[in-house]
């Protein structure tokens, strides 16, 4: 890209802000009208007469600063002043003079009272050193005029900053688009009832004390036509920059709220202003942003530990270092000659190994309502509890095991592993404490109790009893008929069990 296309692409940029500089011309006019029609409602004095004319001799003696060509003048310079960074910007992209464009937007609100304060000043100062005194209707109409600037500085300019995009993404990055940035603004109240005030209110005022003050026709009738074209627009205007500073953003707000609310958190709303809806912007911007923060450590715990286990920690206010009993099925899952099976494997192959044998095994847990709650080298613990979503635990358990079965046989015709694996399954039904256990630098949300041991055992017995499912008549009973035309179960009789000192009624799962 030439200098001169840069050039070009800069002032385009900032074409928006130059817009903003054509407010004297309109400034002057608003301030010659609404004093001429003051004085005038004051006076009843016609516009157009010669010689003993009261507004005449005060607009060219007094009160200078109703003359058209001196507010413009006078606002043109001082705009000029404020705005002589841009121009020197698009010759020279210093950033230094970005930061200053970057302040004086910020508080183009508060400077831009000044100025029109200023030149009010300037006008009464220049009225009280001329020849002879200041009435009081000049003050009262100089007051009248001084309202109605501040009224159309609110319009213009706000109609102006909500139609800035451009310019603001020129100006700020999408990081700091994205955050709130200090700066001076109205409250949406002030705009809006600068706006009846200035343009519904102090015309008719105007117009009523004309009126009262019997004031011929034709004494005002080219001030009121002006007045009421003038109120007009800026009334239109100042709607305008409501619906595109106010309506708009809101609009567009709770489109990004809709989004969020299906689950995309990393939508983001930019601000450029630092007014009431760049407050509700931002609270919207930290919003999402923690719930992104949320839903990565929830995908986070997921990966360690089953979800619903994780959106049970995250429920809870606190991490408690105490424990709940609950009613649940308990499954171990092991591989059976895992040692001769990996003896030669590397260690990365070994991982790959396991990593593809749990990634097909592992599915049907969950989709039977099952949390895993642990891997152990080669076993994976899971457990089926109302408490987690599965209501009839112990045929969730079973319905998994079946799962797991034609699962091993795809993983073994993918032949993904050193060899044809083999499995076995324990599963126990029966009371268990789940909780944090630990410390609270340190903790493991884990279940344990009788349940959890038998479970294993059965897991260890299923080799000596040749199957692969191995249950408890406890489950068995828990399942009832569930189970109808899904699984067979073939009693093995009484088995004694380590840590037992009755032997268990047991049953393969064919």
């Amino acid at each position: 890209m030439t200098a001169k296309t840069e050039k070009a692409e800069r002032q385009k940029k900032l074409s928006e802000f130059f817009r903003i500089l054509s407010i004297p011309i309109i400034l002057a006019v608003v301030n010659s009208t609404f004093f001429k029609m003051a004085m005038t409602a004051l006076t009843g004095m016609p516009r157009g007469n010669s010689g003993g004319n009261l507004v005449n001799v005060t607009l060219g003696s007094h009160y200078i600063g109703a003359s058209f060509g001196f507010s413009f003048g006078i606002m043109t310079l001082l705009v000029y002043l404020w705005g002589r960074p841009a121009y020197l910007y698009i010759a020279n992209p210093d950033e230094r003079l970005k930061d200053k464009i970057r302040r004086r937007l910020g508080n183009i609100y508060r400077d831009a009272f000044l100025m029109v304060l200023g030149v009010q000043c300037l006008s009464l100062g220049i009225a009280f050193l001329a020849p002879g005194t200041i009435s009081g209707a000049e003050y009262a109409a100089a007051g009248v005029s001084f309202l109605a600037q501040a009224a159309l500085l609110v319009v213009y300019i706000d109609a102006h900053l909500s139609k800035q995009k451009l310019l603001m993404e020129a100006l700020y990055s999408a990081q700091e688009l994205a955050r709130l940035r200090p700066g001076f603004a109205l409250p949406i109240y002030i705009r809006i009832a600068a706006l009846i005030v200035g343009f519904a209110i102090l015309p008719f005022m105007l117009i009523y004390l004309a009126f009262l003050n019997r004031v011929p026709w034709d004494n005002f009738s080219g001030e009121f036509v002006m007045l009421l074209f003038i109120s007009s627009a800026l009334l239109l205007n100042g709607l305008s920059s409501i619906y595109n500073g106010i309506q708009l953003p809101l609009d567009g707000l709770i489109a990004k709220m809709k989004r969020v609310s299906g689950g995309d958190y990393g939508v983001k709303t930019r601000i450029y202003f630092s007014d009431e809806v760049a407050l509700l912007k931002a609270g919207f911007n930290e919003m999402t942003e923690g719930l992104r923060e949320r839903e990565e450590l929830r995908n986070t715990f997921g990966r360690y530990m089953s979800i619903e286990v994780a959106r049970q920690l995250l429920k809870n206010k606190k991490v408690h270092l105490g424990g709940e009993h609950l009613e649940a099925a308990v499954m171990f899952c092991d591989i059976r000659n895992f040692t001769p099976l990996s003896e030669n494997l590397s260690a990365a192959r070994l991982v790959e190994f396991l990593n593809h044998y749990f990634s097909y095994i592992t599915p049907p847990i969950t989709a039977n309502s099952g949390v895993i709650s642990k891997f152990i080298g080669d076993a994976v613990m899971a457990v089926y509890t109302p408490m987690m979503g599965s209501e009839n635990y112990a045929a969730d358990a079973v319905r998994a095991a079946l799962a797991m079965r034609r699962a091993l046989a795809e993983f073994n015709a993918s032949g993904k592993g050193p060899g044809p694996v083999q499995f076995g399954i324990g599963i126990q039904t029966g009371g268990l404490v789940a909780g944090n256990i630990g410390t609270l630098s340190r903790l493991e949300y884990t279940f344990i109790g009788d349940t959890v041991n038998i479970a294993a055992r059965l897991e260890s017995k299923t080799k000596d009893l040749g199957t692969d499912i191995l249950i408890s008549r406890l489950v068995l009973e828990k399942v009832g008929g569930t189970l109808d035309g899904e699984a067979r179960f073939e009693s093995v009789g009484p088995v004694a069990l380590k840590g037992k000192a009755e032997p268990l009624e047991l049953y393969k799962v064919l």
